[in-house]
């Protein structure tokens, strides 16, 4: 019975977040999770998704509620200096393109307790197509996967519009570069790609309801931008570029070189969690991102 629930609960979801936000299926994650956790009401994994349900709604008072029960039953370990160390050793070398117009204006590394991994969480100052949708900040992701006895990069992914991109190449380069990976961040949009993201055909495969989603590639999001943002009026985007001026060769240069490791400094908002949406949300920032897979695989 209690498994009934949860697994109605993550199908729904899953069906919610690759279909857009119906406020029906909504309804039905919620109420799934809110029956599975009255059987039992410290299932950790649990009070994150149904977190996690409400922050895909920006319902953030809730969402931070239930975030705030789960990392009370499993709580996050502050960064040491070691820490530190470990995520400017592996932090990627970002790359832009020359016409950007949005910043980076913050970044969570999340380092995972039990795996070699750490989930770099970007923070841009806006996405360009989406001015009016109470999240001032685009959030996006970049994983790391290391082998801790070796020092060495054996995985590099990617988030890119629902899809997680991944090559071999990128692991290669990244230890020909002490062990950083190189990331190239799509004009306005912001998604991230890995080395030789070229011969890769982005798709999202939601596994709960055995369906693909075809993801938009990088042509494809090319021709829509050179055309026009969706909101070019909206007063919050009175002075942003209405649409991408130039070729697709020109849409494809990274050349512009973002050094992250400035940030991490700076800030240093780093943790060690399986909950990466919650301890940002708990522990972090005070505005709102829109919350993104926590890891790749």
């Amino acid at each position: 019975m209690l498994e009934n629930y949860f697994e109605k609960g993550d199908r729904a979801l899953s069906t919610y977040e690759a279909y857009g936000r119906n406020p029906v299926i909504f309804n039905r994650v919620i109420e799934n999770y809110k029956k599975g956790l009255k059987l039992q009401p410290k299932n950790i994994l649990y009070h994150y998704r149904l977190g996690y349900a409400y922050h895909l709604m920006r319902r953030l008072m809730e969402a931070s509620s239930e975030y705030e029960i789960g990392l009370k039953l499993d709580p996050p370990h502050m960064a040491s200096e070691d820490d530190l160390k470990l995520v400017e050793k592996y932090a990627p070398r970002l790359f832009v393109n020359p016409k950007e117009f949005f910043k980076l204006k913050d970044l969570v590394a999340v380092i995972h307790p039990k795996k070699p991994v750490i989930a770099y969480n970007l923070f841009w100052e806006d996405d360009i197509d989406y001015p009016g949708d109470n999240d001032p900040s685009d959030h996006e992701v970049v994983w790391i996967e290391f082998n801790k006895s070796k020092g060495e990069v054996t995985g590099v992914y990617t988030y890119f519009h629902k899809a997680i991109l991944s090559t071999e190449e990128a692991v290669t380069d990244a230890n020909l570069h002490q062990q950083r990976a190189r990331i190239n961040v799509q004009w306005g949009e912001h998604g991230s790609l890995p080395l030789r993201w070229e011969k890769l055909h982005p798709e999202a495969i939601f596994e709960k309801i055995s369906k693909r989603i075809k993801i938009k590639d990088m042509p494809q999001r090319y021709r829509e931008l050179s055309k026009s943002i969706k909101n070019p009026h909206h007063p919050l985007a009175k002075d942003w570029p209405k649409k991408f001026v130039g070729s697709y060769k020109d849409f494809i240069i990274f050349a512009k070189y973002i050094e992250i490791r400035r940030l991490l400094t700076k800030k240093k908002m780093v943790i060690i969690s399986k909950w990466p949406n919650a301890v940002i949300n708990r522990y972090f920032l005070s505005y709102n991102y829109f919350p993104k897979k926590q890891w790749p695989k």
